[in-house]
């Protein structure tokens, strides 16, 4: 009877130290916007969008891009957007899709060694190729991070704020 009551307080004792000792799920940011893909200025250029994220732990990068509307209409199965992945500090890409009509998801995992290497901070880039076509498109990115409202989103290097253009 002693050695049953031992046992079921080392039972109970150890179920409520490990409850204490729990983790925490990982915080998945989002990112979704909707935007106006315009024709690349001339050729082997491009229309590109750029989004700064920053991972704060080691996990799953995955973007999704739909296309909802493209005009002129498209001729058959037309390559002409990228979506691809970069590392901030040197521009490195880690991770590229072309694709022309259908919805595309590019994944990437990011571990402990590169999160450290890299400090967490990645670009999506969003691209269009082509110089006939305008591309309206959704942009919906989960990834491992805090929240940072503070930056405007889109980048555009050399263009005004995002929120100053009229699509």
């Amino acid at each position: 009877m002693n050695m049953k009551r031992i046992i079921i307080l080392f039972i109970a004792a150890f179920t409520i130290l490990g409850a204490g000792q729990s983790t925490f799920a990982q915080e998945l940011l989002s990112l979704n916007q909707t935007f106006v893909l315009h024709p690349a200025p001339r050729e082997h250029d491009s229309y590109s969008l750029y989004y700064n994220i920053l991972v704060r732990s080691p996990g799953l990068i995955r973007v999704r891009l739909d296309l909802e509307n493209v005009s002129p209409d498209l001729a058959g199965e037309v390559k002409f957007l990228t979506v691809s992945l970069r590392q901030l500090d040197n521009e490195v890409e880690v991770r590229r899709v072309e694709f022309g009509t259908d919805g595309i998801v590019l994944e990437y995992g990011v571990d402990a060694y590169e999160l450290d290497r890299t400090d967490g901070e990645y670009r999506i880039v969003v691209s269009n190729w082509s110089q006939l076509h305008t591309a309206v498109a959704r942009l919906v990115a989960w990834y491992p991070g805090e929240d940072d409202s503070e930056r405007p989103w889109p980048y555009i290097p050399g263009h005004p704020r995002a929120e100053d253009l009229m699509f």
